[in-house]
Formats: C-alpha cells, sequence, structure tokens
C-alpha cells in the first residue's frame, strides 16, 4: 500500500458552501485521475487538484504529494502548499487556511 498525505476540501455537508480542509491519506496506488484546477474555496479562487479514485470516489485537493506534483511537472510556482495560492491580489485571501 502507497499511503500518501492530501489536504482536501471538504463540504460541511452536501448543500452547504462554508468549506473545512481535511488531511486524508490516499493509497496511490488507487489514484485515477490526477487534475490541476482552479477552484472556489470560501468564495475565493485558488489553484487546487481534482482526485478521482478506482472506487469512485472525488477530492478536491488544496495540498497533494510532491512527488506526484513533480510527476505532473509542476513548480513551486503553481502549487497549492500551505498557504494556498490565490489568483486574486486581495491580501485577505492569504489567509484562507487560518
Amino acid at each position: 500500500m502507497a499511503l500518501q498525505r492530501f489536504k482536501i476540501v471538504s463540504p460541511k455537508d452536501g448543500q452547504s458552501v462554508d468549506n473545512i480542509f481535511e488531511t486524508l491519506l490516499i493509497n496511490t496506488e488507487h489514484i485515477i485521475s490526477l487534475k490541476p484546477i482552479r477552484m472556489v474555496v470560501d468564495e475565493k479562487l485558488v489553484m487546487g487538484y481534482w482526485i478521482r479514485t478506482s472506487n469512485g470516489k472525488k477530492y478536491r485537493a488544496v495540498e497533494i504529494p510532491d512527488s506526484l506534483r513533480l510527476t505532473l511537472g509542476e513548480d513551486d510556482d503553481h502549487i497549492s502548499t500551505t498557504v494556498l495560492n490565490v489568483l486574486s491580489d486581495d491580501p485577505s485571501q492569504n489567509e484562507l487556511l487560518n
């Protein structure tokens, strides 16, 4: 088993617009697709990743392991880190995870 740590955006419930961040261990041998995306989190546009697994689960991640990020060919300027890369100049967006 190849468990890796991902930070995902998890809605509090199916209809809520509020989001919380959770750390999730995913077996990378079961990832079918991993795609860089732009997504709205707390009414802010951020860089993230769309993950699909072999059991049909889908996740929106703001952090992925460095090994997968390098496989995608992304450099440090285009990834999400603990402080998310926010796509607008509003300084309040840099405090998204705090």
